[in-house]
């Protein structure tokens, strides 16, 4: 609901989230599809529905065998072939061979980049549409609540705000190419531990599961602000799915969870698209139904399809359901155009088409430099050509990629492991790389992957002509589905082999290759280590990536997504070992955590740096009034999609725009990405600040550019749990531009009174 009378009224419908100059998501070159509104693609997905039989609309609840991992029965009497459910939210997964391992969600966000965001889905989507697939089972918005949750790789780090992005643009991006995004996991999915646990068939209902499940149990403004907030962002983007989680939501099953499911899903977000249940997520029938889960997947669970149809007989279950359900299935192959020439299903089609371009360009972009002392980096060959390498994470596993499915084989790593995992065709390591580097620029190297091996490590520092070498540390930490990770250090002391090597080489880089927080404070204040890159999970280019940025060949210019703590317990939650996890919490999550209790952390949220410098003038705040500002007409007219949900458009509407210019001082191309962090007034009970906007500016040497970013109804927005709305604080509101959440960060600073 909105509460007209604190909002400021727009007419205009308009597109979502801060204009960016450089997105160019608008452009059809970018299309596949001439989609549909949703209007009409209800209107024939219900003209279908008319011509099936009880029998047949019940089957279509559930899933069932076939090719994908999710496979909707065909209808072949009215030409429906069904329909292809397949993983994973960085590229086609589930075992399929011949796709490509996009960097996941972790590293694309660290690029801070929309256009990245938009043109990564649209390479993902041209895959899943080359082979056929209807449904792609991402993106994956889980916020990074707990540091050691299995699955933070797949999401977009721990803001709303960012994830929101990142979500939006990605669904965008993969549906222009006319296949259905599915936002999951739905909700308060943030930890492996506990998240399943089925102990057999109920004796007395057979349509019930006996079910414990760890229970995330949250306020309403913790949900609105912080969990619900990327999934309010995809259907206003137009996501035409949404999957369930296997946990529960304040002690009931999110599959079956009518608060979650239909009051806030269905009925204040407005979402007209389907849920369906995770893999074995649906635990009762009767109940799922009723509490809005639209689709069991997979469906060998017997508890949906065709047990529903003496539910409906005896009036336990409204027939007028059962339609709804199927209308919200089919709602979204009509809305995108999939009854209209779509490929045929090819599980083994090659669509990879020239996507190691797009994959290196996001791999480099999200690599992070956290320390760089007295320049060290770049390298230049005409006077370091000495190198020593360490750690097996530099260097391709011995059984294939570093990475599989669940375990880590050791090597560099690509991606985590679980469903989201991607078979690639190839993966290039940087050791690899920097050898052919060494071929070409007359480099010396010599390596040692046995990080074991201490005696070889030590006796290495004194080779000839390596004296004064540079020592490149590789170190990792992997994760996946289906546990959570013990500690948030280095695999295979890692941490060890740092300090062993900064202890015999005074120029010591360490290059982190990890799934997402960890801790380096065994090493990081060492006077030898001056350099630390975090090159995260660049995807299956991350040699080339990480060469070009170590030699200068790209300006490195991503930020952290997540702040690095000192001490593990800094971060204020944790993975709950019970089956209650109690997000006290509330909204005050990372950097809003360590704002609010003066907790000086590592590194902040935002945190990252270049081979150049930035200076900051002229902030003005200007109120967007229809028509008169250009950032504001702009972002209106990108608004163009016939398939985003109008309903809930008015929440993001311009209502003011900051802009300011940001130059080039120093002597090399590269980027800087300004972040709006925003103060409310304290009727809103906000933290101190929270992130509101965003832009990646690209600048050449002396270049300067106005920046115009957007306040929507929303941004300035709090969820007032009395009245059940979004409303706007009275008061002053505070805007800092900064470079990271770092209070010594900020660049300009003004406010605006409302």
């Amino acid at each position: 609901m909105v509460g007209n009378d604190v909002f400021l009224f727009i007419t205009a419908v308009c597109f979502l989230f801060n204009f960016s100059i450089i997105v160019n998501a608008n452009s059809n070159a970018y299309r596949q599809v001439q989609s549909r509104t949703w209007d009409q693609a209800i209107s024939m997905a219900k003209s279908f529905v008319e011509q099936l039989t009880l029998e047949e609309k019940c089957n279509m609840t559930s899933g069932v065998k076939g090719s994908c991992a999710g496979n909707v029965l065909s209808v072949s009497r009215l030409n429906f072939t069904g329909l292809c459910f397949q993983d994973a939210p960085s590229g086609v997964g589930d075992g399929v061979q011949r796709s490509t391992a996009f960097p996941p969600g972790i590293q694309i966000a660290a690029t801070w980049d929309r256009d990245l965001f938009f043109k990564r889905a649209v390479a993902i989507g041209e895959e899943f549409r080359g082979k056929g697939v209807h449904f792609a089972l991402g993106p994956m918005m889980n916020i990074d609540r707990n540091a050691r949750h299995g699955r933070n790789w797949e999401g977009f780090g721990a803001d709303p705000y960012l994830s929101g992005e990142n979500a939006f643009y990605y669904v965008q991006g993969l549906q222009d190419q006319g296949v259905v995004a599915t936002a999951k996991h739905y909700i308060c999915n943030e930890q492996e531990t506990h998240r399943s646990a089925v102990v057999s068939r109920n004796q007395v209902r057979t349509d019930m599961i006996n079910y414990v499940a760890y229970s995330a149990n949250l306020d309403d403004k913790t949900m609105h602000e912080i969990y619900l907030w990327p999934f309010a962002s995809s259907v206003a983007a137009g996501v035409g799915s949404v999957m369930c989680s296997y946990n529960r939501v304040n002690g009931t099953p999110a599959c079956q969870n009518k608060r979650t499911l239909n009051e806030l899903l269905k009925e204040e977000l407005e979402f007209q698209g389907n849920v369906m249940s995770d893999w074995g997520a649906t635990k009762t029938g009767i109940e799922s139904v009723l509490g809005g889960l639209d689709i069991d997947m997979p469906g060998s669970d017997g508890l949906m399809g065709i047990a529903l149809v003496p539910a409906v007989q005896k009036g336990t279950i409204p027939e007028a359901r059962i339609d709804d359900m199927i209308t919200r299935l089919l709602a979204p192959y009509y809305l995108l155009g999939q009854d209209q020439g779509y490929p045929t299903l090819d599980l083994d089609r090659d669509a990879i088409g020239d996507h190691y371009k797009i994959n290196r360009q996001i791999g480099m972009a999200g690599i992070i430099l956290l320390k760089n002392i007295n320049n060290v980096l770049p390298f230049n060959v005409t006077t370091n050509y000495s190198f020593l390498v360490y750690g097996e994470a530099a260097s391709r596993s011995k059984h294939g990629f570093g990475d599989s499915g669940f375990l880590q084989l050791g090597g560099a790593l690509y991606q985590g492991g679980g469903s989201g995992y991607v078979e690639s065709t190839y993966a290039v390591d940087p050791l690899t790389s920097l050898l052919s580097k060494a071929r070409k620029s007359h480099l010396q190297i010599r390596y040692i992957t046995n990080q074991l091996d201490i005696n070889v490590i030590n006796a290495s520092f004194k080779s000839h002509g390596f004296t004064n070498a540079k020592c490149l540390v590789f170190i990792s930490a992997f994760s996946s589905e289906g546990f959570d990770r013990l500690d948030l250090h280095a695999a295979d002391n890692g941490d060890l082999l740092v300090s062993i090597v900064a202890a015999g080489c005074a120029q010591t880089i360490v290059i982190v290759n990890s799934v997402s927080q960890l801790n380096l404070e065994a090493w990081i204040d060492h006077p030898h280590v001056v350099g630390v890159v975090w090159s995260g999970l660049p995807g299956s280019e991350y040699g080339p990536a990480l060469i070009d940025v170590l030699f200068g060949d790209y300006n490195p210019g991503g930020k952290l997504v997540f702040t690095l703590a000192k001490h593990e317990s800094d971060y204020g939650t944790d993975i709950s070992l019970t089956e209650n996890s109690n997000y006290k919490e509330g909204v005050f999550l990372d950097y809003r955590h360590f704002d609010k209790y003066h907790i000086t952390p590592r590194y902040h949220f935002g945190y990252g740096l270049s081979y150049t410098t930035f200076s900051f003038s002229q902030l003005n705040i200007l109120k967007a009034e229809e028509g008169q500002r250009t950032a504001s007409s702009q972002y209106r007219q990108r608004r163009t999609r016939s398939y985003v949900n109008i309903g809930i458009s008015r929440f993001y509407e311009p209502v003011y725009e900051i802009t300011f210019v940001i130059t080039n001082v120093g002597k090399v191309y590269g980027s800087e990405v300004p972040q709006l962090y925003l103060g409310f007034p304290a009727e809103a009970e906000e933290p101190p600040k929270v992130l509101r906007g965003f832009e990646r500016v690209y600048l050449a040497v002396g270049e300067s550019k106005q920046v115009s970013l957007i306040l929507t109804q929303k941004d300035i927005s709090y969820w007032n749990v009395v009245n059940q709305r979004w409303a706007i604080a009275r008061g002053t509101y505070t805007v800092w531009i900064s470079t990271s959440a770092n209070n010594a960060d900020v660049k300009l600073r003004s406010s605006f009174d409302v």
